[in-house]
């Protein structure tokens, strides 16, 4: 059925107006089409889906001469046969654009499925599929074999590492900039997450700041020579970062208090991103940061990796 039907234009809505569906006026009869939105996104809006996929419409939108519509990899397929899916009048002379439907769906806001978990986007009832996948709010699954849990980071999904799997999980926070530096002893055989909390500034010059976690793992693999370190951002990157990380290693050679020489091993990693929904990625297909066996010590092999990480975040040109 279509949004509008049963949405009654013709009532004023001002202060007295009474209803679930009215919102208070403003200049321009902005009231009114607030109403009819918020009608439509609780009421109506399997009605915005494309009749023959089912799938949300999104410009461009054709229509017959009905007003049946459809969405526009629908309407390639139907060209062929002449005739609405629907009603089957005669399409001979080709679907029309539909523009009031295009201006529609594009207007109808939807909150967020993670805004409990602190998103505050609305994105456009055609959008929101898109939004969901990079939603950086989105709940995390658990990279364990065979451990099936999903948690959000601000609600249970830590304690699950740390509690259940015995991951160390490191939290460092910066209000000043796009960066965190952490020096961090690695499990020298397994997982290891990182937590950076960023301030992000309000948008077109705002003095609002808010806060933009971002769940790092560290991975290190025993190899024949020494350790590797594989570095993945878990969840959604968005398309407009830049996420950077830098790993240092330093060791001082001595004998008998006396100073022999240092070693220092860096490097910089243009870090990938996953969902973990398949999995962790196959730690040979990354980039690896290796620190040798000989660097460590016949000691401390066993022992946490002591390294300095510098995560950088930044805005794409």
């Amino acid at each position: 059925m279509e949004p509008w039907k049963d949405f009654d234009f013709d009532d004023d809505v001002d202060s007295g107006s009474s209803g679930s569906a009215a919102v208070p006026p403003t200049s321009g009869g902005a009231g009114l089409k607030g109403a009819a939105v918020a009608y439509v996104m609780a009421e109506d809006a399997d009605a915005l889906d494309c009749g023959i996929c089912c799938l949300p419409l999104k410009p461009p939108i054709f229509q017959c001469n009905v007003g049946h519509v459809v969405c526009s990899p629908c309407h390639n397929k139907l060209m062929g046969t002449g005739k609405c899916h629907l009603c089957g009048i005669n399409v001979a002379g080709g679907y029309r654009r539909c523009h009031a439907m295009e201006r529609l769906v594009e207007s109808i806001r939807v909150p967020c499925p993670n805004a409990t978990d602190g998103c505050t986007a609305m994105p456009a009832y055609c959008h929101q599929q898109s939004h969901r996948q990079a939603c950086p709010h989105a709940p995390y699954s658990c990279p364990g074999k065979n451990c099936g849990f999903i948690g959000y980071m601000n609600a249970g999904l830590l304690d699950h590492f740390s509690g259940t799997h015995g991951w160390p999980c490191t939290t460092k926070k910066n209000r000043a900039n796009k960066t965190c530096r952490f020096s961090v002893g690695l499990n020298n055989n397994g997982f290891n997450f990182l937590i950076a909390d960023l301030a992000t500034a309000g948008e077109g010059g705002s003095a609002t700041i808010t806060s933009s976690k971002y769940l790092f793992l560290l991975n290190v693999l025993q190899k024949p020579l020494g350790r590797a370190i594989s570095v993945l951002l878990i969840g959604r990157k968005p398309s407009s970062k830049a996420v950077k990380c830098v790993l240092t290693f330093s060791h001082i050679a001595s004998e008998d208090r006396k100073f022999l020489g240092s070693h220092l091993l860096q490097s910089k990693i243009n870090v990938e991103c996953s969902d973990l929904c398949s999995g962790v990625p196959n730690p040979d297909d990354c980039f690896q940061f290796v620190v040798p066996d000989y660097l460590l010590g016949e000691g401390n092999r066993d022992s946490a990796i002591k390294i300095k990480v510098n995560i950088s975040i930044d805005d794409l040109e």
